[in-house]
Order: C-alpha cells, then sequence, then structure tokens
C-alpha cells in the first residue's frame, strides 16, 4: 500500500489531481440551477452585448459594473448556444488546472514534496467551491493567478530567449485586469515602484523586465480604456463600481461595519428564512441618500458616491480606519456584518484562512529579513498580491475576493517555507 501511494504521488500531476477534477464536475452537477444567482445574468447580458457589436449601453445607460474580461471568456459559449451547465463545467476544468499550473510553478523551486502539500491545500480550499457552480470570475481568476506564477516560475533565467514568457506573463495580468478591475490599479501601483527603484538601481535588467510585464497588461487593456474614454471621458476608467463600494465602506454609522448593499438593501435577504431581513435598519440611514443619487445618470452616481464617501472618509477618519479593519475580516472570515445574525458557516472559514493568515505573517517577516537575497520574481508576485489586497480592503469586500489569489500567496508561501526550513516527512532517528 505504501509502494502504491508512493507510485501514485509520483505520477504525472494531471493524474494526481484528477480526483479533484471528478470532485469539481459532481458539486456543479449537484448544484446546477436553471435559475439565474447572483451576478450570472449580468456577466451573460455583457458576453451577448459583445457578440452585438458594443459592450456597454450608450449613455445615459452607461454600465461598466464589471470589466470585460469575464463576459469574453464566455464569449464562445453564448455564441454556440451551448447549455449552462456547460460553463459551469468549464468553470470546474479551470478550478482544476489552477491546481495542476500551482504545483507545477512550485516544483520550480522547491522538492516535490513541498509542491504537493501547498497544491493539496490549494486543491482541498472548500472556500473556492462556492462559485464553481455558478456563472461568475471567481474559477476564471483563481486559474489567471496559478497561470501568472506557473509563467514567472518559467521566466527564472533573465536571457533573451525567454522573452515569449515575458510576453505571455503580460497578456495573462492583462486579462486578469479586464476580468477583475481592480488590479488596473495595482497596475499603475507597479508601474510607480518600479520606475522609483529604476531610478535608484539603474539599468537593472530585472526591473526592466518587470516594467516590461506590467506595461503589456497595460496596452492589452489600452483598448478597452480607450472605449471607456469615449463613453465618459474619463482616462484610466475601468468600471463604475467603484464609487458604490467606497460608498458602503466609508459608512459613519455606528453599528454599521462597511460591507456592501444594493439600493434596496437586501443584499443580506432571503438567503437564510430563519434569518430575519434587515433592510430596515440600512433604510433608517441611507435611503434618502440613494434614492437621491439613483436618480441621476449611472456615470453621475459613480462621482455623487464618491464624493459622499470621501466627505465622510475626512469627516470621519477613525471610523474609516476601523471598517477597513473589518473589511480585512470580512476578506478572510466573511465577518462581521451589520445588523445581521451570525451563521455556523463562518467556522469553516476561520480554519483555513487561519492556516494562511499564519503563513502570511511568518513569509512576511522571512521576506523583510532577506529581502535582499529575494528573487526578483518573487517580489513581483508580492508586489502584485500585496496592491490587490491592499486596495481590496479600502472598499467593500468579501470572501471571494481574497480566495482568487489564495495560488499568488500559496507560490510565495511555498518559495519561504523551502528556504527557512529543511523540509522532512519522517523524524530523523
Amino acid at each position: 500500500m505504501k509502494n502504491l501511494i508512493k507510485r501514485y504521488i509520483n505520477l504525472n500531476p494531471f493524474i494526481v489531481f484528477s480526483p479533484f477534477l471528478l470532485l469539481f464536475i459532481i458539486i456543479v452537477i449537484k448544484f446546477n440551477s436553471n435559475q439565474w444567482g447572483g451576478d450570472e445574468a449580468r456577466y451573460y447580458g455583457f458576453a451577448k452585448n459583445i457578440l452585438m457589436g458594443f459592450y456597454s449601453p450608450a449613455a445615459p445607460n452607461i454600465n461598466l459594473w464589471n470589466g470585460p474580461g469575464y463576459p469574453l471568456f464566455l464569449v464562445p459559449f453564448v455564441w454556440l448556444e451551448v447549455p449552462i451547465i456547460i460553463i459551469k463545467i468549464a468553470n470546474a476544468v479551470l478550478q482544476y488546472l489552477s491546481i495542476v499550473l500551482l504545483f507545477l510553478a512550485i516544483k520550480k523551486y522547491t522538492s516535490r514534496q513541498i509542491a504537493l502539500i501547498f497544491s493539496l491545500f490549494w486543491a482541498s480550499y472548500y472556500i473556492s467551491y462556492q462559485e464553481i457552480f455558478l456563472i461568475m470570475t471567481e474559477p476564471l481568476t483563481s486559474f489567471l493567478s496559478a497561470l501568472i506564477v506557473y509563467l514567472i516560475a518559467c521566466n527564472i533565467r533573465p536571457d533573451s530567449s525567454k522573452w515569449r514568457y515575458t510576453l505571455s506573463l503580460g497578456l495573462v495580468i492583462g486579462f486578469l485586469t479586464l476580468t477583475k478591475i481592480i488590479f488596473g490599479y495595482v497596475l499603475l501601483s507597479l508601474i510607480i515602484i518600479y520606475s522609483i527603484s529604476n531610478l535608484i538601481y539603474k539599468n537593472n535588467i530585472n526591473n526592466n523586465r518587470s516594467i516590461s510585464v506590467v506595461l503589456i497588461a497595460l496596452l492589452l487593456n489600452g483598448p478597452y480604456l480607450l472605449y471607456t474614454y469615449n463613453l465618459t471621458g474619463k482616462i484610466f476608467y475601468w468600471g463604475n463600481s467603484g464609487g458604490n463600494s467606497l460608498y458602503w465602506m466609508s459608512t459613519p454609522i455606528e453599528g454599521e461595519f462597511g460591507e456592501w448593499n444594493n439600493p434596496t438593501f437586501t443584499i443580506n435577504c432571503g438567503h437564510d428564512l430563519k434569518i430575519p431581513c434587515n433592510a430596515h435598519q440600512f433604510s433608517v440611514h441611507h435611503k434618502e441618500e440613494i434614492d437621491k443619487i439613483t436618480s441621476l445618470p449611472i456615470i453621475d452616481q459613480d462621482d455623487a458616491y464618491k464624493k459622499i464617501a470621501i466627505d465622510n472618509i475626512i469627516n470621519n477618519p477613525l471610523k474609516y480606519v476601523r471598517n477597513i479593519i473589518s473589511n480585512v475580516s470580512r476578506l478572510l472570515f466573511g465577518i462581521p456584518n451589520s445588523y445581521f445574525y451570525q451563521r455556523e458557516q463562518t467556522i469553516w472559514r476561520i480554519i483555513p484562512n487561519s492556516i494562511i493568515l499564519t503563513f502570511f505573517i511568518f513569509s512576511l517577516i522571512i521576506t523583510l529579513a532577506n529581502r535582499r537575497f529575494i528573487p526578483s520574481e518573487i517580489y513581483l508576485v508580492v508586489g502584485i498580491t500585496m496592491f490587490y489586497l491592499l486596495f481590496s480592503s479600502l472598499v467593500s469586500a468579501y470572501p471571494r475576493q481574497f480566495y482568487v489569489v489564495v495560488p499568488l500567496l500559496l507560490f510565495w508561501f511555498a518559495f519561504i517555507f523551502d528556504k527557512a526550513f529543511k523540509f522532512r516527512l519522517k523524524f530523523i532517528k
């Protein structure tokens, strides 16, 4: 039995992790529904728009709530008019491939044992299972995160033969940005950081390669940014959802923790019949304000939300800081939520994400202590992840916005773990 397990572990990773593909397909079949849930209808509608030759309706009904990355992914399925369950099975395949790619990336830096352990952690990360059976961006985003670390691992040597990996990496990060528009601000931040670094360390080949990657990613976003500029007159405008999210995040009301809600305040209503709807509590403080804003054209709504949010932050900075702390907790554990009873599902988030939080603190300390000896490509992974988490913590966020970068984190953790410890499966006699 022992030899059989050893042989199985040493097989091709596509075979080793194939049971998880089967598990994901079973989850899709079991929980598949013929009714739209969450944001499914919006993504599918955007894909239909693309097939008709446009993305957003014209003014004044402009809709740029999310980027075009996931709708572009959906276009072939919509064009072929395949059953909806096929798209969800594609999600299962993407989630499975993210495991394989993460394993292959880690294995280029560590032993097969460490690569297997960290990849199995991601494979068993059941928090990520909840969107597999929905037409949502998370399985695609997780796949792109794993593909990024794989391409970074393939791009270790800074020689000219690796240009294709640099190009591929830039294109993948660019598509990730079109899928999760918050990465647009990550790219702009990285350009600033690398430009400053280049002034200090002139002609640094690693810096130049990283800048090339970020520029390629921005260039891929160029057509979309030109499109949004023509619609709105705003530069670097990836979407109109940021103002609304910042509005909720900046709430100065005591007893509210900054989580997002919709204009009818029913985002947390109807999920559990045992928990009463909390719309009335939100309505008392926000209805008059939101009714005024929603009477405006959509792009003007975004500006109005941002104006109120900035005023709230300036007038109540400590409350905003407290909301950020609550937001970080929501990213990891899904709590706290305003006027909302706690549910036992929260316990299941605490278990794996406490492990990740522990590794995060440990890896950060080791990275800072050995900052001169950390390869530049690891810094690129850390930079993308850190800026993403920073910007995510400043606006309303949820666990599904955290777990999509878990492959990036696990790649970093595995590298640090391998360098900090001599790992063995057995005790030394």
